[in-house]
């Protein structure tokens, strides 16, 4: 779902696609959904990209992203909690 992937929000992209807002948002929160699993997708890659890039722009010495990238560390680190 490439509207997902350009983090477009659920609400425009009901519109975008003339679907109804609350049954998207229904298949959305459903953990056996394909669309679902397309929609995670697309936006889990988004953002590997995005901080892919952050990683980079921190071993130049960026000291913005290198600051996003300890954020990052602290997020992995407490989805790694079971």
């Amino acid at each position: 779902m490439e509207l997902a992937g350009d983090l477009t929000p659920i609400t425009e992209i009901a519109a975008l696609i003339g679907y109804d807002e609350d049954k998207l948002r229904l298949a959305l929160t459903d953990k056996r959904s394909p669309l679902r699993q397309v929609y995670l997708k697309a936006k889990a890659e988004t953002a590997h990209r995005l901080r892919k890039r952050e990683l980079e722009l921190a071993d130049v010495g960026s000291p913005l992203a290198v600051q996003l990238t300890h954020n990052y560390l602290r997020d992995m680190a407490a989805d790694e909690d079971l």
